[in-house]
């Protein structure tokens, strides 16, 4: 995917990075959809706060309410993402099992 990536828009970069293990580069946002379902708890809500601390205005991310490997509640995440920023958002009204929340600096 990168490889193509690469060669369809080559004004653009791209990277592969280990959230959990590397240093992120600085961005205005990060965005992950579904990548953190099957995540441990404590690796979930230490993907959030690396992507969130390494963004320059927000992270916007969704995870599964429902059903999910790791078990964590959306009021859990919620609780989280409100001790790191005040300034959050959620939709939840979009599918069935999905919530996401907007994590804005």
């Amino acid at each position: 995917m990168i490889e193509i990536s690469k060669s369809r828009f080559k004004d653009i970069e791209f990277n592969t990075t280990d959230v959990l293990k590397d240093n992120l580069t600085k961005a205005d946002y990060y965005v992950c959809s579904g990548a953190m379902n099957i995540l441990s708890k404590k690796q979930f809500f230490k993907f959030i706060e690396k992507c969130f601390e390494a963004s320059n205005k927000g992270f916007v991310f969704n995870f599964l309410k429902n059903d999910s490997f790791n078990k964590i509640k959306t009021s859990e995440v919620i609780s989280f993402c409100s001790d790191l920023t005040q300034n959050i958002s959620t939709k939840n009204d979009y599918l069935d099992n999905d919530f996401t929340i907007f994590m804005i600096k």
